[in-house]
């Protein structure tokens, strides 16, 4: 049988392009999911291996914190922080803490404060971290992470400022769903610096004032002792009762305030009395969420 030229070389033009493209299609082909459980060899979760979330550090205080786990003050008002501030500009990649399974991810609706784009990552049965006020989310339920997996990036969604809020929870009763109540500070589990010396000044008969370091905030307790008195306000304590219990500066009879004293972020005043002022304190004990005692001071 006898085909036109015209034919045969339409024919042959065909099988080039057909054979040229099987040698070279990553203009067409999507990239493959780097957090296919299937496809990833999945890292040990090791907390001894917690990294920092921006700069994926292993050192202490690897990134800056511009707000502290526990007692603080906003523009607002008082208020109770359950997790740390890292700002960074908008799009800045964030890394998991630990590796882990994504088991949550919340996406803003464009309006409103509150957690805005957010991911929680499960480390184990027991741990969990969440990654809150993402401008992007780039992972999705049931995605391994790694440490070197970007799991969104850092932004301002239902937030006044670019900054990413890192969670850090302890036995969440739904493993796959972060609830506050449940949180710890991330100082637990990432390295960080020696808080060095706190001091305290005992004022006006009733208050105390301690200078407090932002960056290597670990005190989980505050005692205030005097005139026969003893009242003990622990940090966890104060979360487990929920959002709004825990935003009420009295809490086990002390009252807190706290205030920001240098613009580098570096320290703040932590301000204690007693409910009512009912009692002159003598002596203040500040232990760390192990128990350790990092400030023991009596007046003079």
């Amino acid at each position: 049988m006898h085909y036109p030229f015209k034919v045969i070389f339409l024919l042959l033009l065909a099988a080039a392009l057909l054979f040229s493209g099987c040698e070279d299609n990553s203009l067409t082909t999507a990239p493959e999911d780097s957090n296919d459980p299937e496809e990833q060899v999945r890292e040990t979760v090791d907390v001894a291996n917690a990294q920092w979330p921006i700069s994926r550090s292993l050192e202490p205080n690897g990134d800056i914190s511009y707000a502290q786990y526990g007692p603080r003050n906003l523009p607002s008002g008082y208020d109770f922080h359950a997790g740390i501030d890292l700002p960074s500009p908008q799009g800045t990649p964030v890394y998991p803490v630990l590796p882990g399974e994504v088991v949550e991810t919340d996406h803003w609706t464009g309006s409103g404060s509150g957690a805005g784009n957010a991911v929680t990552v499960k480390h184990s049965d027991t741990l969990a971290t969440s990654y809150l006020h993402l401008h992007e989310i780039w992972v999705s339920v049931g995605d391994w992470v790694n440490s070197d997996d970007i799991v969104g990036t850092v932004g301002r969604t239902g937030a006044s400022y670019n900054h990413l809020h890192l969670g850090y929870f302890v036995n969440l009763p739904n493993p796959n769903r972060r609830d506050e109540r449940y949180s710890r500070n991330p100082l637990e589990i990432l390295p960080h610096d020696d808080p060095g010396e706190i001091p305290a000044t005992f004022r006006d008969n009733t208050q105390v004032v301690l200078d407090m370091p932002l960056q290597s905030m670990i005190v989980n307790s505050v005692e205030l002792i005097g005139d026969g008195e003893s009242r003990l306000a622990d940090y966890y304590e104060i979360v487990a009762l929920g959002w709004t219990p825990r935003k009420e500066p009295v809490q086990f009879g002390i009252h807190f305030d706290a205030e920001r004293r240098t613009p580098d972020h570096q320290r703040f005043n932590m301000i204690i009395w007693p409910e009512g002022m009912d009692f002159m304190p003598e002596r203040v004990i500040l232990r760390d969420f192990d128990g350790n005692v990092v400030l023991d001071a009596e007046r003079e």
